[in-house]
This record gives structure tokens, C-alpha cells and sequence, in this order.
């Protein structure tokens, strides 16, 4: 080497050592490691990338040119902010003298800088979309050598401030963006994209509520642009979507339910077909694509319409079977019947057909309920009592499985040395039972309850529900300092089985001997609520569980979160008598117009909201609410006028939500006579409906057993003449 190439290489590396300490300690002063420091500032030496923007100058350039509406010099600096994610990045972290590693991302400055840009919006969307489709193409396609780790974090904080601009949700240009940015988020490694969750999950509620409605607005958009059709770029958009519900999980910022897509929760969307889909991938389409994968998009309504097809298909092949083992051996019938005696015998005559039923594999057959000496066909009112009084029965405190919460108002199941799994077993299949039969049911379970169902894990939180007087105390002791003071130890007690008074508990091993102090509160509190949701009452949750799972352990009920789960057994809470108005069915004479009907809405919808849900009782044999609301009532609530104007109090078939009204002529009458509905709705006729018409069901199952037993007209007389299918 020459003497002048020696003097050239020597002055071009003291020209690097001077660059690199030039932009080093800036940018080290800025939050950035040592190694991250380094490698921006060869980038910014080789002028690959450019240095950091001070954006206070950038604001200051902006309301000159607002007032000059003179903007050049003000985009040249908004080229130099979003020519690179490493110069966005960082000039978004200001430099502090104690200089805090990682720092978070100051998401007050970027709304500042960002509303002082309003002006220039489309150029600055378009800069922002020229960054990230360069960072797109420039990411490496084998996924074997991703990019170093300094980039990927200086990327994702460069992606998150562009997700937080105000005009994502712009019409065009942002959506271009937002296409982009879905695209490059797709492609990044499962770390990099969970490190995006952690981001989002620090965002405030107006900011994660706008990305949202973004994303939402795209998936509309993208699929009446594609005829009702699922492409890369929806499956692209969805998979997004997971990315904030999953940072929404975290942060409790919206309401989950603001995640469910209109589109697909619409009578337009063919949901069987993308359950058909989830279950049998390849069947009906070239992609395995479903949005079941997704359950987040889907609300309670269609997740229970869901767990309808699931059922349909399971019960129906159930029928089939029954019929197919009648045929060959004779006298099988395609129903789960349940003859029981009402109380003190209820529990256990039903417990015992339970487990019957459970050994000879015919729980998922469609459910009859007869009581024994009691005429009466079901159709459905039957089994609302039945439901009713059972679940009635087996909460009674006395009874000893459950112990209700006097602040609360809620059950939860009691700790006790008494062996009762058969009994919860019993309860948790009642449920699974009443689900699979589209009944809802009446108690009043903590959170907890469903969410344990779902495989969650308690928490000091999930107590407030089930202990709350416990769980102040724990709150409080956590924030106390000097706790050896109250003389713990990791003992607690607890109510022992009947008449047997407290008994101690350890939560440690020779957990007399082990005193509560500062160091190990927290270590006691975590015991503590342990023991109270989890060991006390292992084995009765084991056992109610096992039954629950019995009837609904299938996929789709892994579809639902532990609220949607309580809205599908309990129903819902919003008495829309307007909704219901809406789309009831009027009969024999009586239209939506008629004078009785007017004033019998008029009278309905100024009942307070106790005296409705009687009133929804009486007719329908239950005070709670569909989970798709009053209007999905089955069948359809329908009026229907029974007789001419008369004293007589309107009558109700519980099984066909039907109520039959009087023609009153007078408003003052109908008022009196459907508040007195009120007291009546307690006791009234809840599966007492007796009809001289064959229900659509007897007849269809004997048209069935005349197809099957044609050849056979000995064992079809006896079927018909043993289970009373009348014509």
C-alpha cells in the first residue's frame, strides 16, 4: 500500500471516529443502548438514514407556516421525520439527562406533533406510507435471518407512533396506509408482533377505540369488495385485529365487545358455512381460512348460533341412531325422557335417569320431561319448570352444595368434608343439559364461576365477587406496612360441616409457626385466595365441571368468553319490550292496529322493570332474556284475541310464548287486568298447556317411525300407544 492510500485510509477513519462521536452521545442521551447508539450512528455517518428531527423546532416551523401558508420549508423537515423507522424513532425520544432504559414512547408528544401537522395531512400520510412500504419490502423474506434486534425495536416504536396518527382511519390515503402497515406487522417474527401487544396495551381507550374502527372499516370494505369473499387481505386484516384484542385483554381499555364485526354478525354472513369451514378445513373452500379461528369478531348471538350447529348435528345423529336401534331391536325411544316427582323427591329421581342416561350414552338426545301423575304434553313449558325447580332446589343453602353471599347476592360453591361430587356432577350436567336444549336458567354465579370453566386461574381480583368483605381485608393488608404487628400466621379458618362450628386451616406446612410479615405478605394473600377459589373446593368444582363438560365439552364452546359464557346459560339483562313489540305475531282477528293490542303495549312499556320481567314470565315461562335478545324469542311471542270484551284476565301457553287476550274495549280494563298479571305470574300455568292439535314434532317423529317401521306395523302401534304420540 502506498504511502498516500495509508494517509487516506487514516484520514477517512478519523473522519468515522469523529461522526460516531459526534451523533453517539446524543443518542445514547436520547435512551438508546450503547450497541443501538453505535449502529444508528454508522447509519447516519454512511447517510443511509438521517439524524434525529427536533420536533419543538418542527411545531415552531408549522404555526409559521400556518400563518405564511407557506409550507416548503415545513415538509422538508416532515421528509427528514418519516424518512426512515431509526430517524422517526428517534426523534421521538427527547434527550433526558437521566436517560431511562427502555424509555416509553411519549404518546402526548406524538399527538402534539401530529395535530400540528394537520394541515399537510395528505403529505404526511404519504411519507409515513413511503416509510413503511420500504421497511415492507426491505424485510428480509427468509425468516431464518430477521433483522438485528436494535432495528426491530427502533421499528416497532417508529410503527406504533404511525398506528397512533388521527387520519388512519381516513378514507382513502390512510387506508392505503393502514394496508401497508397490516402487511408489514404480518410479516414480522411472533416476538416482534408480541412486543407490538405490549405497546398497544398502554394505549388509552380513545386511541385503541380509533385503530379499531380502522381496521373494522377496512374488513367491510374489503368484503363486499370481493362479493362476500375472504381473501389474503382480509385473513391479513384479521389476524391485525388478534394483535389489539389481545392488547385490549391486557389493558381492559374498550369494551371486548367492541371487536365484534357487524358484517359477520349480520343475517347475510352464511356462519354455517364458516363453521363448517373451522371444523372440516378444505371441504367447502380452497382455504382453511374461518373467522371461528378469530372468535373475538363473533358476538354472544352468533357464538350461540354456533354452538347450535354443533348441537343440531350431535343431537340429530343421536335421533337417528335411536331410531335405527329400534328398528332392529324394538321399543327404544329417540328422546332423553326424564319422569320425575316434584320436591323432596326432584333432586334425586332426576340424578338418578342422569346417570342412567350417562351410562347408556343417550344425554344428547332431544329432552321430554314428564312429572309422574300430572297430565301434560311438553313442548317446551315442561321443561322450563322442570329447569326451574331443580336448579330451585339444589341452591337452597339448606341443601348444602352452595352458600349464598349476602352483599353479593351471588352462589359459590361451599367447602366441605361431605362428599357430594354425584350432586354437583348432577349440577353442572343440568346446565350443560339446559344449554344443549336451548333453556336458559335462573341463579346467580360470580364471574369466577365461568371463567374457571373456561380454564382461567383466580385472582385476588376474581374474590371481590365471592369473599368482597375478604378481599378489602386483603387489599388492605397488602398496603399496610408493619403487618407482624396483627399477628398472622398462614392459618386461616373456616366454616366446618354442619354444626361443627370453625376449623384451622394451614396454608404452609406448620403454618402456626410461621408468622405474616412484610416480606411474605404477599406470599399469604396468594395462599390465602388459593385456598378460599381453588383448594377448599377442588373437589366440588372438579365434580361441576365433569358434568358440564359432559354436554358442552366441544369446540365451540371454546368460542365464548367467561361473560358471553353466563349470558348463554342466564341470559341477558336488556328487557327491549320495543324490540319485542317489533316482531310479535298477532292471531284470530287481532292486528298490530287493533284498539286492545295499542293499549296493551301502552300498558306493557310503562311497567317498571321488575313488573316486565313478570309479565315476560307469565307468558313465556321465564324471566330472562335470549342471548340475541327479546326479539329471538322461539317460538315468536304472538297475541292472540280470546274472545270479546269481558272481565277475564289474559291467558298464557308458556310452551308457545302465546298470549291470549281479551277484545277489551276500555284502556282502563286492560291496565288492571294485565297488572294483575303480576301476582298470577308465580304461580300461573307453566307447562300445564293442554292441546287438542298434534304438535309439529309428534307428527314429524311419526312420519320418521312410519318410514322406518313401515315394514313393521306391530312395533310402530306399539311405539305410537307407549310414548302417547297422538295424531
Amino acid at each position: 500500500m502506498s504511502q498516500a492510500d495509508e494517509s487516506a485510509q487514516q484520514v477517512t477513519g478519523q473522519a468515522l471516529k469523529d461522526g460516531l462521536a459526534r451523533e453517539f452521545p446524543g443518542l445514547t442521551a436520547r435512551g438508546l443502548n450503547p450497541n443501538a447508539a453505535a449502529a444508528v450512528a454508522l447509519k447516519i455517518y454512511y447517510r443511509k438514514v438521517k439524524p434525529a428531527v427536533d420536533l419543538k423546532q418542527l411545531q415552531e416551523i408549522s404555526v409559521e407556516a400556518r400563518r405564511s401558508q407557506q409550507w416548503q420549508s415545513a415538509l422538508t423537515v416532515i421528509q427528514d421525520l418519516f424518512c426512515s423507522p431509526e430517524t422517526l424513532a428517534v426523534s421521538f425520544m427527547p434527550p433526558c439527562a437521566a436517560a431511562e432504559v427502555p424509555r416509553p414512547l411519549d404518546r402526548a408528544l406524538v399527538e402534539q406533533v401530529f395535530t400540528s401537522l394537520s394541515a399537510v395531512q395528505g403529505d404526511v400520510l404519504t411519507a409515513m406510507h413511503s416509510l413503511v412500504h420500504h421497511a415492507l419490502v426491505s424485510w428480509p423474506a427468509d425468516e431464518d435471518e430477521p433483522p438485528d434486534q436494535h432495528y426491530q425495536a427502533l421499528l416497532l416504536r417508529a410503527i406504533s407512533i404511525i398506528l397512533l396518527n388521527p387520519w388512519i382511519d381516513d378514507d382513502q390515503t390512510g387506508r392505503r396506509l393502514l394496508v401497508k402497515l397490516m402487511a408489514l406487522v404480518g410479516s414480522w417474527p411472533p416476538l416482534l408482533r408480541q412486543r407490538l401487544v405490549s405497546e398497544c396495551a398502554e394505549w388509552s381507550s380513545g386511541e385503541m377505540q380509533q385503530l379499531i374502527i380502522a381496521v373494522e372499516q377496512h374488513l367491510t370494505i374489503t368484503y363486499f369488495e370481493n362479493d362476500n369473499s375472504i381473501d389474503a387481505a382480509t385473513h391479513q386484516a384479521v389476524k391485525f385485529l388478534a394483535i389489539i384484542s389481545e392488547a385490549n385483554d391486557q389493558s381492559k381499555a374498550v369494551s371486548y365487545s367492541n371487536f365484534y364485526l357487524d358484517i359477520l354478525n349480520s343475517e347475510d354472513f352464511d356462519v354455517k358455512r364458516d363453521y363448517v369451514n373451522w371444523k372440516r378445513p378444505g371441504l367447502l373452500t380452497d382455504s382453511d381460512f374461518s373467522f371461528c379461528q378469530y372468535p373475538f369478531v363473533y358476538d354472544p348471538a352468533t357464538k350461540s348460533d354456533i354452538l347450535a350447529f354443533e348441537n343440531t348435528g350431535e343431537m340429530r345423529e343421536q335421533f337417528h341412531h335411536a331410531i335405527f336401534d329400534s328398528f332392529i331391536r324394538g321399543g327404544a325411544c329417540p328422546y332423553l325422557v326424564l319422569r320425575v316427582r316434584r320436591s323432596p323427591y326432584l333432586v334425586n329421581d332426576t340424578l338418578l335417569q342422569i346417570q342412567n342416561a350417562s351410562a347408556n350414552n343417550t344425554l344428547k338426545r332431544p329432552l321430554k320431561v314428564h312429572f309422574i301423575g300430572e297430565q301434560g304434553v311438553d313442548e317446551g313449558g315442561v321443561q322450563k319448570e322442570f329447569f326451574q325447580l331443580l336448579m330451585r332446589d339444589m341452591f337452597d343453602p339448606d341443601y348444602g352444595m352452595f352458600k349464598l353471599d349476602e352483599d353479593t347476592r351471588m352462589y359459590w360453591f361451599r367447602a366441605s368434608k361431605i362428599d357430594m361430587s354425584m350432586e354437583f356432577e348432577l349440577v353442572g350436567t343440568m346446565i350443560g343439559l339446559a344449554i344443549y336444549n336451548s333453556h336458559l336458567l335462573e341463579f346467580s354465579f360470580p364471574m369466577l364461576t365461568y371463567r374457571k370453566l373456561m380454564g382461567h386461574k383466580p385472582t385476588l381480583g376474581d374474590l371481590m365477587d365471592v369473599h368482597p368483605t375478604i378481599h378489602r381485608s386483603l387489599q388492605k393488608l397488602l398496603t399496610q406496612d408493619n403487618v407482624a404487628q396483627l399477628g398472622l400466621v398462614f392459618q386461616v379458618e373456616q366454616e366446618a360441616d354442619f354444626g361443627e362450628g370453625l376449623e384451622t386451616i394451614d396454608l404452609e406446612a406448620e403454618g402456626a409457626n410461621m408468622p405474616v410479615t412484610d416480606d411474605n405478605k404477599q406470599r399469604y394473600v396468594d395462599l390465602y385466595v388459593r385456598h378460599l377459589l381453588e383448594t377448599s373446593i377442588q373437589r366440588q368444582f372438579d365434580a361441576f365441571q365433569r358434568g358440564f363438560k359432559r354436554l358442552c365439552g366441544g369446540p365451540a364452546l371454546k368460542l365464548f368468553r367467561p361473560e358471553e359464557l353466563e349470558k348463554l346459560i342466564c341470559g341477558g339483562q336488556n328487557l327491549d319490550f320495543l324490540a319485542l313489540e317489533q316482531h310479535t305475531r298477532y292471531d284470530d282477528g287481532f292486528t298490530a292496529h287493533s284498539q286492545a293490542v295499542e293499549w296493551f303495549w301502552s300498558v306493557v312499556h310503562g311497567l317498571q322493570p321488575e313488573q316486565q320481567k313478570q309479565l315476560l314470565f307469565f307468558v313465556t315461562g321465564s324471566d330472562r332474556v335470549p342471548i340475541k335478545g327479546l326479539a329471538s324469542l322461539t317460538p315468536p311471542f304472538t297475541i292472540s284475541r280470546a274472545g270479546p270484551h269481558s272481565d277475564r284476565l289474559p291467558t298464557a301457553h308458556t310452551c308457545f310464548n302465546h298470549l291470549l287476550l281479551p277484545d277489551y274495549q276500555e284502556c282502563k280494563r286492560t291496565r288492571a287486568n294485565c297488572s294483575d298479571l303480576q301476582g298470577e305470574s308465580l304461580g300461573g300455568n307453566l307447562g300445564r298447556e293442554r292441546t287438542s292439535r298434534a304438535s309439529w314434532a309428534s307428527s314429524f317423529l311419526r312420519c320418521l317411525l312410519f318410514w322406518y317401521c313401515k315394514r313393521t306395523r306391530a312395533n310402530f302401534a306399539a311405539w305410537t300407544g307407549k310414548y302417547k304420540l297422538r295424531a
